[in-house]
């Protein structure tokens, strides 16, 4: 009976953990914080243009950078540009989809990726 009860306590808890996990907010990143490897601030990267890979076509431009926390960047927030993107509004975009190009950076990802990528609300 006593394994039992702590196999449920211990189903209840991981469970909980799990749920936890999947509604973890991203929140702003400090100006100040330093995105790695590009060696840029996250006030640098705010407002850089995003520009498609191949063509150089302008996407839009960064609007936020977000993290787990405070200090840990992990996406940015790209506004795009729906007359010459097809997209409209904001999408939250893994870090590592972006190479920068000096004061741009280059989305290297696929039109039917980014749709997948959830929209940003204020």
């Amino acid at each position: 009976m006593h394994r039992m009860l702590l196999a449920a306590a211990s189903a209840v808890l991981l469970s909980g953990a799990a749920a936890q996990a999947q509604n973890a907010a991203l929140v702003e990143v400090a100006d100040s914080v330093v995105l790695q490897p590009w060696n840029k601030t996250v006030d640098a990267i705010e407002d850089a243009k995003v520009l498609k890979s191949g063509d150089g076509v302008e996407l839009g431009e960064v609007k936020e950078v977000l993290g787990s926390d405070a200090k840990t960047p992990v996406a940015l927030v790209v506004d795009f540009d729906g007359a010459t993107t097809g997209f409209t509004g904001s999408k939250v975009i893994p870090l590592d989809r972006f190479t920068p190009d000096g004061a741009r950076l280059t989305l290297t990802t696929s039109a039917v990726e980014v749709a997948s990528f959830p929209n940003y609300r204020d």
